[in-house]
C-alpha cells in the first residue's frame, strides 16, 4: 500500500491555531516525539510481563504459538489482566496529551475512560482492522479524538495505522460488515483521497477526528507484535453516549478494575465533571446490507 508520510504537527504545538487549521483541513495531527519515550517503554514493559506470562511472547518479547485474535475466547487471558493495569489507564492522562487535545477542544477535555490496547499478531492480515470511521462507534459528538499511540517502535512492517486525509469532510458514511475488531468498514475508492502513514517510534503520537477514516496495516513481521494504545478526549461540555464510560468490552466492572490502584484521582474522575450524556443512535450502526 503507497502511502503519503504524515505532516508533522511537532513545531506547531505552540501555535494553536495553526493546529487546530491543519486538523481542519487534515482530520489528523502526527506529532512526532510528543511523549517521553522512557515513559511509553514502561507501559509497554508492563503490557508484555502480561503478554509473557500468558505464553503469548518469550523472554525476548517475541510472538510464540498461533495468533490470537481481539473477542476470541483465548484473548481475555491477556487482556483482562491488561485492563486492570492502573499505568495503562493513567496513560491517557499525561499532560502532553491534554495540551494537544485542549489546543483543539478550546475548553477542559473529558478523557474517556474506555481506553483500549491493541495487541496484533503476525500472521493475521485477515483480521486487520478494516478502513472505517470511529463516530459510529464512539458517537457522543462528532468532535471526539481518538489519539492512537505505537508502545514500541512501529514500522510500517510492524502494522501501524493509516488515515485517509481529508476524509472527515465527507460526513458520516454508510458502513458494512467486515472482519478485524470493530467489524465495520466503509468505502473509500470513490473519494480520490490519498492515504497517509508511515514509520513511527516510541512517543509519537497520532490525534484524529471521529469522521476521519483510518485503518490498520497488516503486521508482516516475523514474530513481532505490536502493542498500541487508544484514548479518546473531546470537549467537557460536549455530550458522550454512557458506554464510553464504561469498561472496554464490559467484562469487568470498575471496581474489579480498581481493584490495588495507587491513585485515588484517577478513579470515577469523570464523576466529578459536568458530563452530559445522551442516547446511543443504533441506526447507524447497521451495515447497508441489512436496510
Amino acid at each position: 500500500m503507497l502511502l503519503t508520510p504524515f505532516a508533522d504537527s511537532q513545531p506547531l504545538l505552540d501555535q494553536p491555531e495553526a493546529l487546530r487549521a491543519r486538523m481542519e483541513r487534515d482530520g489528523y495531527l502526527f506529532v512526532s516525539g510528543l511523549l517521553p519515550e522512557e515513559a511509553v517503554e514502561a507501559l509497554y514493559a508492563a503490557i508484555m510481563a502480561i503478554c509473557r506470562e500468558q505464553g503469548w511472547a518469550d523472554a525476548d518479547n517475541l510472538a510464540l504459538g498461533e495468533p490470537r485474535l481481539e473477542g476470541y475466547p483465548e484473548w481475555w487471558a491477556v487482556y483482562d489482566s491488561l485492563q486492570r493495569l492502573e499505568a495503562f489507564h493513567a496513560f491517557a492522562h499525561r499532560p502532553e496529551i491534554l495540551r494537544l487535545v485542549e489546543a483543539i477542544t478550546q475548553e477542559p477535555v473529558l478523557v474517556h475512560p474506555r481506553n483500549i490496547a491493541r495487541i496484533t499478531f503476525p500472521g493475521a492480515a485477515h483480521y486487520t482492522t478494516p478502513p472505517h470511521q470511529d463516530y459510529p462507534l464512539i458517537q457522543g459528538t462528532p468532535q471526539t479524538y481518538t489519539a492512537w499511540i505505537p508502545l514500541c517502535d512501529c514500522p510500517e512492517s510492524l502494522g501501524g495505522l493509516a488515515v485517509l486525509a481529508g476524509s472527515h469532510t465527507m460526513g458520516l458514511l454508510p458502513v458494512h460488515r467486515a472482519s478485524g475488531p470493530g467489524g465495520l468498514s466503509v468505502e473509500t475508492e470513490r473519494f480520490g483521497l490519498t492515504w497517509h502513514g508511515q514509520d513511527m517510534r516510541a512517543g509519537d503520537l497520532l490525534l484524529f477526528h471521529s469522521h476521519t477514516v483510518h485503518r490498520a496495516l497488516p503486521n508482516v513481521s516475523e514474530r513481532r507484535l505490536r502493542v498500541s494504545a487508544d484514548y479518546r478526549y473531546q470537549g467537557v461540555s460536549q455530550p458522550v453516549v454512557e458506554d464510553s464510560l464504561m469498561p472496554h468490552y464490559g467484562r469487568m466492572s470498575w471496581d474489579e478494575i480498581y481493584e490495588g490502584w495507587q491513585q485515588e484521582e484517577l478513579k470515577y474522575y469523570w464523576k466529578r465533571l459536568p458530563v452530559r450524556i445522551t442516547a446511543r443512535n443504533f441506526e447507524i450502526m447497521q451495515p447497508v446490507e441489512t436496510r
